[in-house]
């Protein structure tokens, strides 16, 4: 199983059609009045897998954490996919997708600073996704 995108957004949808439904995508920076304030976004995964992993069970992992080090989840969110039978008209060679979407809108950032959601598939690190978290009366617009 591998990761094809990771992204924060501020909502998404993944509905068994296979779209995915995605607003205020790809952000890397929260603006709040005040501290501590919740998240507020998502996190978006589209995972890919061959035939042959589709047809075993695989795990995937959150880790949230500030920049000392500490962790902004209580704990690692873990899902666990269960094995799936690849259907029969499924075109041979091609892989299959899978969309996620893990609600972290009430997880509680305590103060400004720097952050990173880290996101391992079946123990091991696939990718960062950093953000920043800022006061609102400190941002520059250009």
């Amino acid at each position: 199983m591998r990761l094809d995108w990771a992204l924060l957004a501020n909502a998404a949808e993944a509905p068994p059609n296979g779209l995915v439904y995605i607003l205020g995508a790809g952000f890397d920076t929260l603006i709040r009045d005040q501290y501590p304030t919740p998240f507020g976004g998502v996190i978006v995964l589209r995972l890919q897998t061959t035939r042959l992993e589709t047809e075993r069970p695989h795990k995937v992992e959150v880790h949230g954490s500030d920049e000392d080090g500490k962790p902004v989840l209580q704990q690692p969110i873990v899902l666990h996919l269960p094995a799936r039978q690849v259907p029969a008209e499924y075109p041979h060679g091609w892989d299959l997708s899978a969309s996620i979407v893990i609600n972290l809108t009430t997880v509680p950032i305590e103060r400004p600073g720097f952050y990173n959601f880290e996101i391992l598939i079946d123990d091991q690190q696939v990718r960062t996704l950093p953000f920043r978290a800022v006061k609102a009366a400190t941002v520059q617009t250009v």
